[in-house]
């Protein structure tokens, strides 16, 4: 969607990928690069100038309740235009968020996830590996925050804890 033509009720484009819902959506804040965590278990980066006209990409039809059901892989006949999937951390039973690292601080190399099984989890945007786990929670990390100058996060959790 462009805001600049909000009465236009058109998309200006989308960028298939998940094969299953999207919980979270969030900027790198250069106007190009996005992430995006999905009930289909992966978060994505994203190119914005890679945007299809298109507005017609398949999308699954599974019934999978991401809220209570076990995750099971779903059909991938959707064309992925990510530029990178990241896996490893879980998204069931509430919206994960996931964010870019500070450029102050980081450059933005990294993106960090919460996750259900109770960790954050943070990978290398340049080469889509795996970093570490940190931070264990004793339930789900909903949600994490990067400071905006230093390179520490806060976690927060069903377990009524911030870490």
């Amino acid at each position: 969607w462009d805001r600049r033509s909000l009465k236009s009720n058109k998309a200006q484009g989308c960028l298939g990928g998940h094969s299953q819902g999207v919980t979270c959506v969030s900027p790198k804040g250069d106007s190009r690069y996005f992430i995006s965590n999905g009930k289909d278990q992966t978060l994505k980066l994203w190119d914005i100038r890679k945007m299809t006209n298109s507005v017609s990409v398949p999308v699954s039809r599974d019934e999978f309740d991401y809220r209570s059901d076990t995750h099971r892989i779903a059909p991938r006949d959707i064309k992925d235009m990510s530029l990178l999937s990241f896996t490893g951390h879980s998204v069931y039973k509430t919206l994960i968020r996931c964010e870019f690292s500070p450029q102050e601080s980081t450059g933005g190399r990294y993106v960090v996830t919460g996750s259900h099984d109770g960790y954050v989890y943070f990978f290398d945007v340049l080469t889509g590996e795996k970093l570490r786990t940190n931070c264990r929670h004793d339930s789900a990390v909903r949600d994490i925050s990067w400071h905006p100058y230093l390179p520490v996060l806060v976690s927060s959790s069903w377990d009524g804890y911030l870490g």
